[in-house]
């Protein structure tokens, strides 16, 4: 990853909203919403934290029906494993992502 790419991966994962929504998407994908709840803040702020995530692949949205057949999105945690080395050229960061989830349709 490069210097500028580790440096927005530290910024992002100093905020505890989006460490809270990795650990609470490890497990089993969840909505906005459920996350809303678990992490006790609004949904539009859980979707501007969702969004950075997803752009530095960390987690990754899917497609989820409810009884009714309507849908919406769930998001999943993309990360098994972070490593952080230190070297005369700065730090850097490794990330060892879980499979892509499969697309149904």
């Amino acid at each position: 990853m490069s210097r500028r790419g580790a440096d927005e991966l530290f910024e992002l994962l100093g905020n505890e909203l989006a460490r809270e929504i990795l650990v609470h998407t490890s497990d089993d994908s969840r909505s906005a919403s459920e996350l809303a709840g678990r992490c006790d803040v609004s949904k539009p702020t859980v979707y501007r934290r969702l969004e950075e995530l997803e752009r530095h692949e960390l987690v990754e949205k899917e497609a989820c029906y409810d009884a009714d057949g309507n849908h919406y999105a769930a998001y999943a945690c993309r990360v098994e494993e972070m490593t952080f080395g230190v070297d005369g050229d700065g730090v850097t960061v490794e990330l060892d992502r879980c499979s892509p989830v499969a697309d149904d349709g």
